[in-house]
């Protein structure tokens, strides 16, 4: 285990320095909005490297925790390091849902602008319910409440272990990270109608205002759905202080991510820490993770994704709340940070929720990230089921279904065939503008050139084909393209090209 060592001063200068080079560039200051809308906050970095929350979803009995390490200061002195967190009384000691929660309060603090100086913060359990992506109602309320009370009755003793970024020393405290004062609990339409009261220890106010501070990427996080890849993490983006990659012995991770004493052996460490490891690797944190041994020790060595690394590094793109919300919904499906802001950045959320809403209906879909992607780049049209794809055309508002081009007679009153065949001949000549005035030249284009393993989905399918612009389609066994106009139904269907394919 490392807490903050031999390398603090260096990385501090080396980040005053790079920030003096980005000003004497000229680089442009992002505005406050961009900052605070954005999903990479500032957090603490000793309350990141504390292990306050235990790793362990159920059953948790343990009433305290403990770490301890050795470092060797800047100035060459050897210095102990202790770490103690006592549970209170009646809630216990934190674990994952706590972990949640004090992320949640910490992009709300993000988003009301930074710390305040004298560490008093207001907000709704209705906010922090949004940040989390719970529902705002229910059983809800009262967890995150039980939530903010589990931290604020939890007291950690730091020895030699919480560092003062303006004394460039250790320093030993005792302290909660806050305390939390309820207001009524009167509520109207699902919404607290009073702001809570949140306060920051002046010892966490002080090393926050002081610039103690690392990234972390919330919308990562959040979109994370095992603990322990939670866990890891937040420790590991912490502890690798900018590098991609950081090492530690398996007994001093075992105390630095709060898993019980009970796991003497580092098999069983390695394998509880596996799902959290597998995931990361999924989501491109990790490139690899080595398990090795090094003389009697085993260790190991976690390696970060220098295109995950750097993605965070650069400045965030802007979204409004609706965006955001996009956003989250692509993160769910596993597409990278970075990835979805661009996509709704370039192509609106609307475009992108009809992929979204698409998803759900779309076969032996393996990658649902790259499907994403793929789909919301090309503007792709997809099948859909009858009654879902007027919603899709029109974005998920609520619109008119698309209309026939001509008037359907009713059954009371039968036309004559000069008639039926007048109106199907005004619509073919329609068609035939638009087609000339390049109407489906995308779609056709698109159809054309899909795989075969895409197109062949599309081929005879029962459910019609829509695109970005409202058309829906039918697509023949031999290739023969038809809109419809009017219900997606065999009789209004109407040809429109044979598509050329070279398959």
């Amino acid at each position: 285990m490392r807490f903050p060592g031999e390398d603090v001063k260096h990385a501090m200068g080396r980040e005053s320095n790079k920030r003096s080079e980005l000003v004497a560039d000229g680089a442009e200051d992002l505005r406050l909005f961009e900052l605070e809308n954005g999903p990479v906050i500032s957090v603490e970095i000793n309350l990141e490297l504390i292990p306050l929350f235990l790793s362990k979803t159920r059953d948790r009995t343990e009433e305290s925790l403990e770490a301890t390490n050795v470092i060797r200061t800047a100035e060459g002195q050897r210095l102990e390091q202790y770490v103690r967190v006592v549970g209170g009384r009646e809630y216990g000691m934190p674990g994952p849902i706590d972990r949640d929660v004090y992320v949640a309060v910490m992009k709300l603090l993000h988003r009301s602008g930074g710390m305040p100086s004298d560490g008093r913060v207001t907000f709704t359990i209705y906010e922090l319910l949004e940040i989390l992506g719970k529902k705002k109602g229910g059983t809800g309320y009262e967890r995150v409440r039980d939530c903010l009370d589990r931290i604020s009755d939890s007291v950690i003793y730091a020895q030699n272990a919480f560092y003062d970024n303006e004394a460039k020393q250790f320093r030993t405290h005792r302290f909660s990270p806050w305390s939390v004062h309820f207001a009524s609990t009167s509520q109207s339409q699902g919404r607290s109608a009073e702001r809570h009261l949140l306060i920051f220890d002046p010892i966490l106010v002080h090393s926050y205002n002081s610039g103690y501070l690392k990234s972390l990427d919330t919308d990562f996080f959040f979109s994370l759905k095992n603990p322990m890849a939670k866990s890891l993490y937040q420790l590991v983006d912490a502890k690798r202080r900018g590098k991609l990659s950081w090492t530690v012995d398996v007994q001093q991770l075992r105390q630095l991510i709060s898993m019980p004493s009970t796991y003497r052996h580092d098999s069983k460490i390695e394998e509880k820490t596996r799902p959290g490891v597998k995931e990361l690797k999924k989501r491109g944190f990790f490139e690899r993770v080595d398990y090795e041994q090094r003389g009697e020790s085993h260790v190991l060595c976690f390696r970060i994704s220098r295109e995950f690394a750097e993605a965070r590094e650069r400045p965030q793109i802007s979204l409004s709340d609706a965006e955001r919300r996009t956003a989250d919904g692509l993160l769910r499906h596993g597409v990278a940070s970075a990835t979805a802001e661009k996509l709704v950045s370039e192509n609106g959320a609307s475009h992108c929720r009809r992929y979204l809403e698409a998803l759900a209906y779309q076969p032996n879909v393996s990658n649902p990230a790259g499907w994403l992607v793929r789909y919301i780049e090309k503007g792709w049209p997809v099948p859909l089921p009858a009654e879902v794809s007027d919603n899709f055309s029109s974005g998920g508002s609520q619109q008119k279904p698309l209309q026939p081009a001509f008037e359907q007679p009713s059954s009371a009153d039968e036309p004559s065939q000069n008639s039926q065949n007048s109106d199907e001949e005004h619509v073919r000549r329609a068609l035939e503008r638009r087609k000339q005035a390049g109407d489906f030249d995308k779609t056709i284009a698109d159809l054309e050139s899909l795989s075969h393993n895409e197109y062949s989905r599309f081929v005879a399918a029962p459910a019609p084909i829509v695109d970005a612009e409202e058309n829906r389609f039918y697509i023949s066994l031999s290739g023969e393209l038809y809109i419809y106009l009017g219900p997606a139904e065999p009789e209004n269907r109407f040809y429109v090209c044979t598509l050329n394919r070279s398959d």
